[in-house]
């Protein structure tokens, strides 16, 4: 692998941590508020205080943030891990990663229906989240993709066709 390569390769994996980073500091600020009841800062067309006091706001008492933060928390380390691993050992923390990633999408899939059907109000902090993880479980895939030892899609040179 060349320097450059080695390069783009590092940036691919910095930038889940740095969106998991983003997702702790969102996923924080929903929690410290839901913990002290202040008011969530907002925009004129959300509406985060009925969404963050709404009864979808716990799930068997344990407020939605707290499990958002946890899942960030979780990703973070294991994007952290995944720059300082090589090899398989690399590929199973990324593998991990996009699973963890494609639950929290699913979950925030859930979320985000009630917000619009149930609730029928808009919490931003709740979008901002949905994108971020999203986005981690996109960026997830494709860094799979990208160390895997044989990418998918690719066809074998020709002269290992032969017997």
């Amino acid at each position: 692998m060349t320097r450059e390569e080695h390069a783009a390769t590092r940036a691919w994996l910095w930038a889940p941590a740095v969106l998991a980073g983003l997702g702790v500091l969102v996923s924080g600020y929903l929690s410290v508020k839901r913990f002290t009841g202040g008011s969530l800062a907002c925009t004129r067309w959300a509406s985060c205080d009925l969404v963050n006091n709404s009864v979808y706001a716990k799930i068997y008492g344990v407020p939605v943030a707290f499990i958002g933060l946890a899942g960030y928390l979780l990703l973070l380390g294991l994007a952290l891990a995944a720059l300082q691993a090589t090899g398989p050992a690399q590929r199973c923390l990324l593998a991990l990663s996009f699973v963890l990633a494609l639950g929290g999408v699913g979950f925030s899939a859930y979320l985000t229906y009630l917000e619009l059907y149930v609730i029928e109000a808009i919490c931003m902090w709740c979008v901002i989240s949905a994108i971020l993880i999203t986005l981690l479980a996109f960026l997830g895939g494709l860094n799979l993709w990208r160390m895997a030892p044989e990418r998918l899609g690719t066809s074998p040179a020709p002269s290992s066709l032969r017997p």
